[in-house]
């Protein structure tokens, strides 16, 4: 007959409990310090700033590769024509829309409050206010080819 070692029912010693403190200790100032990093990098992430940059970008394309430009709807859209297509871009609601040939209707910005478009010589200026209250502005150089 074999018999089975029993297991050390000691428990835990002193010394253990010192050392798993000790451990814990060394470790919370660096969960705080990673949870910390992770709220203001989330922070940092603005929705609104990242759809803008988008728009922004998208219309800086139409305007480069346009034959004409003109302000519709008293400031609050423009329309490019582009290869013989017209291209309204204009604040509808709480956004704003692109239509080609005034149909269709492409979203390209939300939640967006007022918009207004002006445009001085060769020089537009969209200043965008959202419902958030954040203020956007941009300016582009238009030209003629």
């Amino acid at each position: 007959m074999r018999r089975i070692a029993r297991l050390d029912e000691k428990g835990f010693s002193f010394l253990t409990s010192i050392f798993d403190l000790l451990v814990l200790m060394t470790m919370l100032p660096l969960i705080v310090l990673f949870f910390g990093f992770a709220v203001g990098f989330t922070e940092d992430l603005d929705a609104h700033q990242a759809e803008w940059q988008l728009f922004a970008v998208d219309l800086q394309s139409y305007l480069n590769n346009s034959e004409s430009l003109e302000i519709i709807n008293g400031g609050s859209g423009i329309r490019v024509v582009q290869l013989g297509e017209e291209f309204d871009i204009e604040l509808y609601t709480d956004m704003i829309r692109k239509q080609k040939e005034r149909k269709g209707h492409e979203v390209m910005l939300t939640r967006v409050r007022l918009c207004s478009f002006s445009l001085d010589g060769n020089m537009l200026k969209v200043r965008t206010e959202f419902t958030t209250g954040s203020l956007e502005e941009a300016e582009y150089v238009f030209t003629q080819p």
